[in-house]
C-alpha cells in the first residue's frame, strides 16, 4: 500500500496540495536554477577582488569571511523583499478569481488553518531559495572572521524577514479581490512600513530636536540604543547590519530588536484571518474611483461657501463621441482619465509636496537636501510602478475581463486601438510631471546659491543648474514613456493580467540591475578597476536608473569629467529604444491582438 505524504499525516491537506502543485510545474525548477545561477555568478563577481588576494598567499584570505558574509546576507535580503510578496500575494486572490474559495469553506478547514497553510505553502519554497546559499555561507565561515553567533543571527533575521513579507502579502491577498491589487499594495505597504518613520522624521523634525535628549530617552526605554535604530524597527536588514555589527553579532540583542517585526507579523495574520471570510465574496469595486468620489465630496463641501458659491470649472460631458471612441472610453469612463479628478489630484499633490518642500527647507542646514533626494527617489518608484501597472493592464486587463474580442470588432486598425488605449496613460504621466518638476525647481532654487553638494563621492563640483534641469527633464520625458511602452509590449505578449504586471515590473528591475552585474562588474575585474575620471565609467549608462542618482547627487562629472557627453549618450540611446519599442507595438498591433488583419 502506498504511504501517504508526510503532510497528510499531520493534517495539512491544503499545504500538501500547494506543494504538489508547485512540484508539478516546470517553472518551479527553472526559477530555482535561475536564482542559483544568478546568486553564484553575482557572488563570484563581487568576491573576485577578495579572492584574488589568495593567489599570492593562501593565508592572506583568512579573516575575510565577515566581508563575504555581509554581502551574501545583503543579496539574500534583497531576494526576500523582491520575490516573497510576488509569490505570496496570490494565495487567496487566485482562489477568489477561480471561484474556488467557497469550496475551501465547505471543508473542515477553518479560517486560521487556511491562512496558515497558505502561508506555509509559500514560506517553504522561499526557504528552498535561501538554502541555495548554504555553500557560500559555509565557505565564508570556513575562512574565518565571523562568529557562529553572528552567523545564526543572520539566519534568524532572514527567516524573520521572510515571515514578515509573507504575512503582509497574505493579508493583502485576503483583503483585495484581485491578484493585481494585492501585488501592488504589498510592495506599497512594505515601502510605507519600512521608510515611513524616517521620512516623517526628515520632514517634521529638525536636526536639533531629532538628536535631543528626549529622543535618546525614548530610544533607551525600548530595546534600541539610538534613535536611528528605532526608526527602522520594522526593517530587518537595518537591525542586522547596524545593530548586529555594532553589537558584535550578539544574538540576544538582535532577537530582542526583532520583536517589533514579529509583532507586525502577528498583526498581519490577525487581519488576514479577519478578512479571509469577511471579504471572500466582495463585489467588484474600483478603489481608485471610490477615492476620487471621497475626494469629490470633500471638494464639493469646500466649494459651497460665500465666495465660490458652488462654481464648477470642469463639468463632465455625457455626450457620445463622434471620433476616437476608444480614447473617449479611456478618458471619460476610467478613474484616472477624467479631467475633473485629475485636476483635483493635481491640487492635492501640489499642496502636499509644497508643504514637504517648506519643511525640508526649514530643516536642512547644510545644503545637502537629503530629504528632497529621498522624496524624489520614492516618487520615481511610485510613478514607475503606477505607469507600468496601468500600461501592462491595457490589453491584459481586457483579456481578463473577456472584452478584448468586443474591442477587436471596432472598425479601427490595431495601431489606432493601441494609441487610443494609451491616451489614459498619457494623462497619468502628465499629472505625474507636476510633482517631479516641483522637486526639480525647488532643488534648483535651493542649491543655486553656490553651495557644494557633499552627498556624492569625494570630488566636489559647483552645482550647474542648467545641466541638472536638462538632465532631469530628459529623464522624466524619456524614462516614463519608455517604462509605459515596454510594459504595454509585455502586456500584449503575456496572456494573463497578473503575469503581465509581474513580467513588466520584473523586466524593468532586471534592466536596471543586470547590466551592472553582468557588464560593469566583469569589465571592472578584467581591467583591474578604474577611477571616477576614467572613460570606463560610461558603462554605468547601460543601466537606465544610474543617470538619476548621478544627476541628483551632482555626480555627472564622474563620467571622465564630461557630464554633457554622458547625458547626451544616455538619452540618445534610451530615446532610440523608446522609438523602437513603440514602433514594434504599433506595427504588430493587429497580430498581438489576434485580429484577422494580422494575416
Amino acid at each position: 500500500m502506498k504511504t501517504p505524504p508526510l503532510t497528510s499525516r499531520f493534517g495539512l491537506p491544503l499545504l500538501a496540495k500547494e506543494l504538489i502543485e508547485q512540484a508539478a510545474r516546470k517553472r518551479t525548477y527553472i526559477l530555482r536554477v535561475t536564482y542559483a545561477v544568478l546568486l553564484f555568478v553575482v557572488a563570484f563577481l563581487i568576491f573576485h577582488d577578495t579572492l584574488r588576494v589568495g593567489r599570492t598567499s593562501p593565508f592572506a584570505i583568512l579573516g575575510k569571511g565577515a566581508q563575504i558574509f555581509s554581502v551574501l546576507m545583503g543579496l539574500q535580503f534583497a531576494g526576500v523583499y523582491l520575490f516573497m510578496p510576488a509569490i505570496t500575494c496570490g494565495v487567496i486572490t487566485q482562489e477568489k478569481e477561480r471561484n474556488s474559495l467557497m469550496l475551501l469553506f465547505l471543508t473542515r478547514l477553518g479560517p486560521w488553518t487556511i491562512v496558515f497553510e497558505k502561508l506555509l505553502g509559500r514560506l517553504i519554497p522561499m526557504a528552498c531559495f535561501l538554502l541555495l546559499s548554504l555553500p557560500l555561507l559555509a565557505f565564508a565561515y570556513s575562512i574565518g572572521g565571523i562568529s557562529a553567533e553572528y552567523l545564526w543571527s543572520g539566519v534568524w533575521m532572514l527567516g524573520v524577514a521572510a515571515l514578515q513579507m509573507g504575512t503582509l502579502a497574505v493579508f493583502c491577498s485576503a483583503w483585495f479581490r484581485t491578484t493585481v491589487g494585492a501585488f501592488v499594495w504589498s510592495y506599497l505597504f512594505a515601502l510605507l512600513m519600512f521608510y515611513g518613520p524616517i521620512i516623517v522624521v526628515q520632514l517634521l523634525l529638525s536636526a536639533s530636536l531629532y538628536n535631543s535628549p528626549l529622543m535618546h530617552k525614548i530610544a533607551s526605554l525600548t530595546a534600541f540604543d539610538t534613535p536611528e535604530a528605532m526608526l527602522f524597527m520594522f526593517f530587518a536588514p537595518a537591525q542586522f547590519f547596524v545593530t548586529g555589527a555594532m553589537g558584535g553579532g550578539n544574538f540576544k540583542t538582535i532577537a530582542l530588536r526583532s520583536i517589533p517585526i514579529l509583532m507586525s507579523c502577528g498583526v498581519f495574520m490577525v487581519l488576514a484571518r479577519a478578512f479571509v471570510v469577511r471579504r471572500a465574496f466582495v463585489p467588484p469595486r474600483n478603489i481608485v474611483l471610490n477615492f476620487f468620489k471621497l475626494l469629490d465630496r470633500g471638494f464639493h463641501r469646500l466649494n459651497e461657501n460665500r465666495v465660490t458659491r458652488g462654481i464648477v470649472l470642469i463639468r463632465d460631458k455625457s455626450v457620445l463621441p463622434d471620433i476616437n471612441p476608444v480614447a473617449w472610453r479611456e478618458t471619460t469612463k476610467r478613474s484616472l482619465g477624467r479631467s475633473r479628478y485629475l485636476f483635483r489630484i493635481f491640487v492635492v499633490i501640489e499642496g502636499i509636496l509644497g508643504a514637504i518642500c517648506m519643511l525640508i527647507a526649514m530643516g536642512a542646514t547644510d545644503g545637502s537636501l537629503a530629504g528632497a533626494s529621498m522624496a524624489l527617489f520614492l516618487l520615481w518608484f511610485v510613478s514607475v510602478l503606477m505607469i507600468s501597472v496601468q500600461s501592462a493592464s491595457l490589453i491584459a486587463g481586457e483579456r481578463s475581463h473577456q472584452t478584448l474580442d468586443v474591442l477587436s470588432t471596432t472598425p479601427l486598425v490595431g495601431r489606432q486601438i493601441l494609441l487610443q488605449k494609451f491616451r489614459g496613460v498619457q494623462r497619468l504621466m502628465i499629472v505625474l510631471l507636476v510633482p517631479f518638476f516641483t522637486i526639480f525647481v525647488f532643488e534648483i532654487w535651493w542649491r543655486g546659491s553656490g553651495l557644494t553638494d557633499p552627498r556624492f563621492g569625494a570630488t566636489y563640483h559647483p552645482f550647474d543648474s542648467s545641466l541638472y534641469f536638462i538632465c532631469s527633464t530628459l529623464s522624466v520625458g524619456i524614462y516614463l514613456p519608455l517604462a509605459a511602452w515596454l510594459s504595454l509590449l509585455i502586456g500584449l505578449v503575456v496572456r494573463t493580467h497578473a503575469r503581465a504586471i509581474v513580467a513588466a515590473l520584473g523586466a524593468l528591475v532586471g534592466w536596471c540591475i543586470l547590466p551592472l552585474v553582468f557588464i560593469f562588474l566583469p569589465i571592472q575585474i578584467l581591467i583591474g578597476g578604474f577611477g571616477p575620471d576614467s572613460s570606463w565609467t560610461f558603462l554605468f549608462l547601460f543601466s537606465p536608473m544610474m543617470i538619476v542618482p548621478f544627476n541628483e547627487f551632482n555626480g555627472l562629472h564622474e563620467f571622465a569629467g564630461r557630464p554633457w557627453e554622458a547625458m547626451i549618450v544616455n538619452f540618445v540611446g534610451y530615446g532610440t529604444m523608446l522609438i523602437l519599442i513603440r514602433r514594434i507595438c504599433l506595427i504588430n498591433a493587429d497580430r498581438f491582438l489576434g485580429r484577422a488583419e494580422s494575416q
